[in-house]
């Protein structure tokens, strides 16, 4: 194979097990003639959305577009304006949903001898910014790029294993669920569920349909939500969390109650996944293999691995080396109040930490200065607001513990479980009561 090229699917042997739908396997042979038949249905197209929600027709309809050299577009959220918005850089993109895959397979295709050559250069996806902190941003991502990425992933956190059977509770359409239950069945030779299992019990039945070994990749929230459930878990290799903070208490209690270990993945939309750690036991991030980190004039810079060019992070680091580092947090998070200097985040986390939090957010002020105490929404139906910022002051500095801190019934927090800043000060904005607000 030319080394400008990599195959559709790698490691491709028609009997193996591609993915698993409702508990029944599906074989690369027959995945293979799924994906011919809708890159033929894509034919001259250049771009479509891809808003499929069955984990499998998302990855037939994923690679059929990189197939037929039409462009992947994977928002993370579907709200008209938004998709507008993509529409009108993307003239002629259609939407193509789990009705539209599915009408399209089963064609009587003869069988292929081997998938075809993708060229390592062509831009088959573009992924979208959460809009956490502004408007989502777009970012295009060449083939051999997201090949070399799956390498990496799968080198880190499974390198003996030659199959892994995933589930994933986030949507494919995230770069976090593009690598861990798309990229890793393309390129690794694993195996996903096609769910998107998002309650306790469900990611508990979804891992009980598949034969160990067996990953579950996730979120801090959903991780937390399981082990309030107390739900059994069959036999789990790694448990893998992203999209949000980890914290060490969180991690060491799943890797007690489930007998396994938790990782915690480091990355964004522009870089993909490029560090780890085992929350539980180490607060240092260790990049993957080959990437390196610089300081520059402002910003400490990525390059290396999956990168075709170095990236400045958008985060605060401690370098400790060129491969390894702390977590500041990020350069926008950062909050000073009378000369202390903190991170949103971290704040977010000690506030989760409480007895009784169910959720929480901790954000700047939009009616006030930055030298001013942050405020928060926070889910603790079982607490009062005066005990949480009094338990909350015994973590971290009082001056920090938000004013207001405004309880509410629920987050509005998308698919992937994160909080666009703009809903966070909608419901911010409804729900506050000047009488319920911390003050001191």
């Amino acid at each position: 194979m030319a080394e400008s090229a990599r195959a559709l699917l790698a490691d491709y042997r028609p009997g193996r097990v591609f993915a698993w739908r409702r508990g029944v396997p599906v074989s690369a042979a027959a995945a293979l003639a799924d994906m011919r038949s809708v890159a033929d249905a894509l034919a001259g197209r250049t771009a479509f959305f891809n808003l499929c929600d069955d984990r499998y027709l998302f990855t037939v309809a994923f690679a059929a577009g990189c197939w037929a050299g039409a462009l992947n577009l994977l928002p993370q959220t579907r709200q008209a304006a938004t998709l507008d918005r993509i529409r009108a850089r993307y003239p002629g993109a259609i939407a193509v949903d789990d009705a539209w895959v599915a009408a399209r397979l089963g064609g009587e295709s003869p069988p292929m001898p081997a998938p075809p050559e993708i060229p390592a250069t062509r831009a088959v996806a573009v992924v979208f910014t959460s809009g956490s902190t502004g408007e989502p941003a777009p970012q295009r991502k060449r083939w051999g790029d997201l090949a070399i990425g799956s390498a990496l992933l799968r080198r880190r956190f499974f390198p003996a294993t030659p199959a892994m059977n995933v589930v994933a509770s986030v949507p494919p359409q995230h770069m976090y669920g593009l690598e861990n239950s798309v990229l890793l069945a393309l390129h690794g030779g694993f195996a996903a569920d096609s769910a998107r299992p998002f309650m306790p019990w469900q990611i508990a039945d979804a891992l009980a349909r598949l034969p160990a070994p067996r990953a579950l990749f996730t979120t801090p929230i959903q991780l937390k939500a399981c082990l309030d459930a107390e739900v059994a878990l069959p036999a789990v290799t790694r448990i893998i969390s992203a999209t949000a903070p980890l914290s060490s208490a969180l991690a060491a209690a799943a890797e007690r109650h489930w007998h396994t270990e938790v990782h915690e993945i480091y990355g964004s939309s522009e870089t993909g996944s490029m560090a780890s750690r085992r929350t539980a036991v180490d607060d240092r991030w260790q990049l993957y293999d080959g990437l390196q980190l610089a300081q520059g004039d402002e910003q400490v810079v990525v390059r290396g691995g999956q990168l075709p060019r170095p990236v400045a992070l958008a985060d605060e680091l401690d370098v400790l080396d060129a491969t390894c580092f702390r977590l500041i947090g990020r350069s926008a998070d950062m909050l000073k109040v009378a000369g202390k200097r903190i991170s949103l985040a971290g704040l977010t986390a000690a506030l989760l930490d409480i007895e009784g939090v169910e959720d929480a957010v901790v954000f700047a002020s939009p009616e006030a200065p930055a030298a001013e105490r942050p405020t928060a929404l926070v889910v603790a139906p079982s607490r009062t607001v005066r005990a949480l910022g009094a338990e909350l002051a015994q973590r971290v500095d009082p001056v920090f513990v938000p004013r207001p801190l405004v309880k509410v019934e629920r987050l509005p927090r998308n698919s992937m479980g994160k909080l666009a800043h703009a809903d966070v000060v909608a419901a911010w904005r409804a729900a506050r009561r000047p009488e319920r607000g911390v003050r001191g």
